[in-house]
Parts: C-alpha cells; structure tokens; sequence
C-alpha cells in the first residue's frame, strides 16, 4: 500500500495480509540477498524476531528468509519512535517516560526469556503506540549462549546508547540491555544522550570510564536510571525490578489511554488515519502506480518515518545512533560524510543537512528551525542545543562542557594539589600521568554501589555495613583551601600480583585475608606476607559479595544453586550443597546464627526446551547448612526497585526497599515485616547497624531503634547530602557531597565529632573503619585512596599505585589488629596501620 521507510539493505512497506491485516514487511535488496552471510543474518533475524513475544513487542506475522527475495512482515505499529517524538515536541513528561521504562522493561523480560539479547535498543528502535511501546528491530540480536548471530570482529551497535562490555568488546548478556534502556529513557526525558558531547572513541572511552549525564533528568527517574547505569553488569538492576520501580502497580496500569501527551498522541492519530485511508483506497481500487512514500510530512507537518524495521544494522557494523554510514536517499538519514534532503534529516559526523529539521555533528553545521550542534558544532535558530565544544543562539539554549555550562566538571584544585606519588613496584616502570591534565573524569551521578556487605571490626565494638551508597545529584566542588595529608603513606609490607579480583572487599580469618578473582577462585593471603597465596580454591562463581565465614567454612556461591563451602585454614572442600535445577543463586547477602545463610537469586518456572526459561521476580532464600534446606522468605512489591542490599543480623533482615524506605523483617518467621520506615528519594541503598541502632543517610544522617523503628537522632546535611557508610566502636562515619569529606558522629546521640575534608571522593564505596583510621577511596582510582584519624578527624595520608583501572575501583578491608588490605584490580597491598 505504500513505502514506510528505505536503508542501504531494503526497503520497508505497508501491507494488507490476506486475513486483512495491516503489516510493515521488511524486503532485503536483490543484490545483498546474493550475500551468503548477510542471509545468515537475517535468517537469525527472523527467528530470533518469531521467538520473541509479549504484548510489548511487533509480533512476525510472517517471513520467507529463503526466498529469492528475502522478507520479514511484522504487525504495524503506528506510531512515531522515541527519536521522531522527541525531536518534534521535546522531552517526554516524566509519566510518560516512567511507563516507557516500564514497558521496554516487560519487552526485555521477553527477549531474555528466550535466551536473546536485544543488543541495539535505542530511541529509534522504540515505538510509540496508543496502548504501549513496541521494541523493534532484532537485527543484531544475540543468543546468551555466547553465539553470535552477527558474526565475530566487529562492534556491533549504537555509539551513543551502547553499554560498556560493548564498547570494550567484552561479552554482552542481558544486563548490557538495561544500560542501554537506561540511556534511552535519558534520552526521552531530556532530550539529550546520556554519554554526548564526544565522538568515535572518545564516545565510547565516556561510555566506559565516565558518568552518565542526568542532569537534565527529574527525579524521581534520575534515581532509577542511576540503577541502569552501574558499571558492573552484575549491579544493574534486573527488568522485572525496573518494570516494577517505574509502575509498582504493573505496566498494564500505566500504559493506558492517555499515557502519551497530547502532541505526540496526535502523531499516533495521523498514523492510524493515514493507514486507514490508503487501506480504503486500495480496497476500493487498484494501487497506484507511484506508491506513496509515508516517509513525506504528514498534512499536520510532522514527520512520519513509519518503519517499525530498522536497517541500521545492516547498514554499517556501527553507528552513532543517528545514521548510516554515507547513506543518502529521499527522507533516509545521513551518516558519516553523507548528506541529504527532507523533511526530517539527521547530519553525522562532518556532514550537513538541509530541511525543517536538522542536527548537527560532530564538526556539523546546519540552519533550520530546529538545531542541535554536537562537538564542535554551532548552530542558530528558536531551539538550540549545543555539546561539547558547541555553541547556540536562540530562544532555547542547553550549553554543553564548553559553553560556560554551570556545575560539576570533575577534578579541582583541592584533587590536583593533594596527589600523592604513587607506590610502584621495584622493576616496574613508573606509571604515566595523563599528557593533558585538564581531563578529568565525568561527575558522577547516581550510580549504584558495589554490592558489597562489609563488617567492620574496631576495638570498642562491631557494625554491619550493607553495600555503599549512591552518588548526590548535582553535587558542587570545594574552591576553597587545598587539603593537605599530614604525611607520607606508609609502605607496603608485601603485593600480591595475580588475576584480575572480583570487586569485593577481603574476609579476614585467622591471620589471612580471603579474596576472590577471576575466573572464579578464592585464594587465601597471609596477612604476614602475602605475595603468594597459601591456597588457592578453584570453581567458584563470579558474584561480587565478599565470601562469608559460617559453619565452619568459607562459604562461596558455585554454579546454579550450588553453595561451596572451603576450609579456611587449607582451602580443602568440606561441602557442595546443590539444590536443584528449580532455583538460581545469584549473590550471598550474609549469614547468622552460625549455619544460616541469606541468598538473592530466582525461581525458574521450567517451560518446554524450545521456549526456554522464564524467571520470577528476584527471590530471597534462606539457606540452612546444617539442614540442607532452602526456604523462599516473601518479597513484597515494595521490596523491588533496587538492589538489595540488606545488613542481617540474628534476628533482623534489614534493608533499603524500593520504594526509599528503610524495612526491617524477621529472620526467625519466614520473613515477616516488623516495621518499615519512609525516608523518601533520596534515602541511599547502603545501611548500617550498629547495636540495637539502625544508620540510615540522604539529605539526613538517621538513627532508628532497631527493634521499634522510632527515631533516634537525626542530622541534617548543611549542603550537599550524606552519600556512603562506616561504623565501628561508638561512631558512625558518612561521606559528605558539598564539601567532599567524611563527617564523624557518636552513634549513641548524633553529636558530631568532626568533619574532615578530602579531595573528592568516590562515595560508592563503604567507608573502611579500623582501630585508629577510617580509609575512603578517591573519586579517580588512579588517586588511591586517604586515611583519616578517627581521635582527630585528620587527613593522614593518600596511598596509591598511579594506575587508572576504569571501572574497577579500590576495595578497602581492615581489622582491628592493625591490618589493611586494599585491593585494586589486579593487585592486592598488605598495609601496615597501627
């Protein structure tokens, strides 16, 4: 019936099935049907597409992947993408962009559930309908058993939404989806890429290496895509918890009439009419002899674009999220060096555009009525958008990192003036410091911490830490004196060198330090010396929980639902439980009682082989060794959103819920709740107890009684907000955002002890506390990390290897008798710290 769309592959119609049916069929040019690999592709294209379903999805109606023309029809979707709406009528509202995640969230479920990973999500393979979003485009798609189905060598994907194993070339699983969600919905809220203001690989070294940019972002959404945007795969959030955090009430709730606004509902209408109208006028006549072209400007001026089938994967290996590579064509985008004319056309990098609607790229230029210059880019009009390096003139104005754009920029004086020399390794060469010390790493913003529960021991006492906490929101630099350490760092007694360890502070037993590394090995370093393992237990899994000390035995997760335990003392194996194929043991959250253990991980409903696995909701299991037995504690809808985190103790199962609320169940009635306490947004997953007290920090430092949940005490931030946890003795430590530093209270009544000020920190980390300092890692790894005398509150010394290890930050470990572990990448420094 008509054209919807064309790429250099093939082109994309509207169409009536026999059954009368509206369909989009995605036909391959004759020329790459000639192309024995290209078929492979679009083979696994169509079954991966066909094996997909979900309400949330553009089901295949049909295909002939064979054929001498090969095609794909789909059920049309009419609606613009994510891309055509926001550039027509800006950024979303936040309720629509809140059930957006939602539904790309149930999608995702669906792909994963088949054993797929989507691989390109990105706005313009996101439609837009009256009844929901339809993720689309399965091009690049890729079977999680480490199978490609686009073939080896290449980066597949878009620059501006990939995720960091894309960008690295690492292995990409389902976690890899929801980062890229997470900057598509950045995307729809403001308008702009999480991760812009680069190009090429200075694009993918922010990817990797920097924040995502959310400024623009409101909350509560910023909160929620900090979840999508950790790091760490393992950290993310999962899509069931995504889903349930953006519509606790369910997806199918908020995607209702009415859940886009008015402007872009319109669009939707012009679509259904337009479809509509040529459905009527090839029924009740033969087609014309010029097809209409869909992609022209509808009578309402919007741009249509209709294609529920993208090309770009075929196209080009990569893309920067916006075209091809050199493609030109009526209403098709153009890509690096290309150009061309319509209604909607997007410039790549050093092209330029003419027509109603144009952006500009790096080096790019172009005039119209509505402008986006990127990296070194300009432009004028009502609407401007300038990057990195970019400038604008016009009534609407978002200046980038050189254009004079307020806020945080990363490093300062305070951070420059404080380096200390780093500790390098006799016959090793010294490590290179950065040819351009302007270059700082990005802000970071919300992003969700190691997953790691640490127990502090001091001599006055014992707390218990859950996992750090996250990143203030539009924090702010100290300009005033610069911080100086007192003196120089103490040496290392020893270094252990080895594989790359798992993010996850040492246990300490016995006058050893118990690690974990790739590619799942737990080794044992005496605290004497520790430059050689004294044993070393191979065939545990790669969670990044610290190994917990417990019946006996150094107890680690296997494979499955596999619990390991291995004698600390020689590394010999004492006992494998498994318990079965109906369960997935994810991550060890702690123990108690001596035999009892807490674990995060999943029920698996088993379907047929070909329909593979669905999984429920994350699960918490409560684990007894002695018994052999594992039992579900209930989760409720509050209790998903965000990682958990909990600090457990005999009795109480304590953690950040979901909904920003502190909760505390039973460990001794399967799980009931005994009180919950709202804090709100800003609450940050990471607790601590100490005694019968529970820590809880934000925009406040609070105390709850942990048997009541009553107030305590409470502590404003004067500015900023309280952002990581420490404990130990008769003190509870806390990060602070504005100025960076740690505060010092008594735990008993909130009298603040001091504060003492740092460079910046990277505040995702627990604060260590020892028996006479406390130890917080800098916000750049290669700046190691500072001690802080606990009698005083002085900045002692900054101890650190020079080396910038990307997302592979400090983990610090201490104990109460004078030892320090601080491991970083692949290498681990035995300190001494009287």
């Amino acid at each position: 019936m008509a054209r919807l769309g064309a790429g250099g592959m093939g082109r994309v119609y509207l169409a009536r099935a026999s059954d009368g049916r509206t369909v989009a069929v995605k036909v391959i040019r004759p020329e790459m049907a000639e192309d024995k690999n290209f078929r492979i592709r679009f083979r696994r294209e169509v079954a991966a597409a066909a094996a997909v379903g979900g309400i949330y999805t553009a089901p295949v109606v049909d295909a002939a992947p064979d054929a001498d023309t090969p095609w794909l029809a789909t059920v049309y979707v009419p609606g613009p993408t994510v891309a055509e709406a926001v550039a027509a009528h800006g950024p979303l509202p936040v309720e629509t962009v809140l059930a957006l995640g939602a539904g790309i969230a149930e999608a995702l479920i669906a792909v994963h559930a088949e054993g797929l990973v989507h691989r390109d999500l990105k706005p313009s393979n996101v439609l837009l309908a009256a009844d929901g979003p339809r993720v689309i485009d399965f091009g690049i798609v890729r079977a999680r058993d480490g199978y490609e189905l686009t073939g080896d060598g290449s980066l597949f994907g878009s620059l501006d939404y990939m995720c960091p194993e894309q960008a690295t070339g690492d292995q990409m699983g389902p976690e890899g989806d929801i980062f890229c969600l997470g900057s598509v919905l950045a995307f729809a809220a403001s308008g702009r890429t999480p991760f812009g203001g680069a190009a090429g690989a200075a694009l993918l070294y922010q990817v990797v290496h920097g924040s995502a940019d959310l400024t623009l972002v409101p909350e509560p959404l910023d909160k929620i895509l900090s979840l999508c945007h950790a790091k760490d795969p393992a950290l993310r959030i999962s899509p069931d918890r995504l889903s349930a955090a953006c519509a606790p009430g369910g997806a199918e709730q908020v995607l209702t009439e009415g859940w886009l606004p008015a402007p872009v509902a319109a669009m939707v209408a012009d679509r259904v009419a337009a479809a509509r109208d040529l459905d009527h006028l090839t029924r009740s006549a033969a087609a014309p002899a010029d097809m209409p072209d869909l992609e022209a400007p509808t009578s309402s001026g919007r741009g249509s674009a209709y294609a529920t089938v993208g090309w770009s994967s075929y196209d080009t290996a990569v893309t920067d999220g916006r075209g091809g590579s050199g493609a030109t064509g009526s209403g098709c985008p153009s890509g690096a060096g290309g150009a061309g004319a319509g209604a909607d056309r997007v410039a790549g990098t050093g092209s330029a555009g003419i027509g109603r609607d144009r952006r500009a790229g790096a080096g790019g230029a172009g005039t119209g009525r509505d402008r986006r210059a990127g990296a070194a880019g300009a432009g004028t009009g009502p609407d401007r958008r300038a990057g990195a390096g970019g400038y604008g003139v016009g009534a609407d104005r978002l200046p980038g990192a050189a254009a004079g754009a307020e806020g945080d920029r990363g490093g300062g004086p305070a951070g420059e003036l404080t380096e200390a020399e780093p500790y390098v390794l006799a016959g090793e060469p010294a490590p290179e410091r950065s040819a351009a010390p302007g270059h700082h790493r990005a802000p970071a913003r919300s992003g969700v911490s190691r997953r790691a529960i640490l127990a502090a021991a001091a001599t006055a006492g014992t707390a218990l830490i859950g996992g750090a906490a996250l990143v203030a929101a539009r924090r702010k630099h100290t300009d005033g004196q610069a911080v100086r350490p007192l003196g120089p760092a103490p040496e290392p007694t020893w270094v252990y060198r080895g594989g790359p360890l798992l993010q996850a502070p040492a246990v300490f037993t016995n006058g050893t330090a118990l690690m974990k590394t790739r590619p799942g090995t737990m080794i044992c370093l005496d605290l004497e010396n520790g430059s050689q393992p004294k044993w070393v237990y191979q065939g545990i899994s790669l969670s990044p929980t610290p190994v917990l000390l417990t019946y006996g035995a150094a107890v680690a997760l296997g494979t499955g639902s596999t619990l390991i335990g291995v004698d600390p003392a020689s590394g010999a194996e004492r006992f494998t439980l498994d318990f079965g194929d109906d369960y997935q043991f994810d991550q060890l959250l702690g123990s108690y009682d001596g035999y009892e253990v807490s674990v995060l991980g999943a029920s698996l409903q088993r379907q047929s082989a070909e329909q593979g696995v669905a999984t429920s909701t994350s699960t918490v299991f409560g684990v007894n060794l002695q018994a052999h037995q594992a039992l579900v504690i209930p989760i409720n809808p509050e209790d998903v959103g965000i990682p958990l985190q909990p600090v457990i103790t005999p009795d109480s199962f304590v953690y950040a819920d979901g909904l920003r609320n502190v909760s505390v169940r039973s460990t001794r009635d399967g799980g009931s709740l005994r009180w919950r306490h709202q804090v709100g947004y800003d609450l940050r997953p990471g607790l601590a107890v100490l005694g019968q007290t529970v820590f809880a920090i934000g925009s406040e430092f609070i105390a709850l009684d942990l048997n009541t949940g009553k107030i305590r005490w409470q502590a404003k931030a004067e500015r900023g907000m309280f952002a990581s946890l420490g404990a130990g003795g008769n003190t509870v430590y806390a990060t602070g955002t504005d100025p960076y530093g740690v505060h010092a209270f008594n735990a008993a009544n909130g009298t603040r002890r001091w504060f003492c000020e740092t460079p910046r920190l990277n505040v995702d980390s627990p604060i260590a506390v020892g028996a006479h300092a406390v130890y917080v890692p800098a916000f750049e790894n290669k700046n190691g990390f500072y001690a802080i005398d606990t009698a005083s509150g002085r900045l002692l010394w900054n101890f650190t290897d020079g080396r910038e290890t990307g997302v592979n930050d400090w983990q610090l470990s201490c104990d109460g008798a004078g030892h320090l572990v601080a491991q970083h990448f692949d290498r681990a420094y035995g300190l001494p710290v009287t």
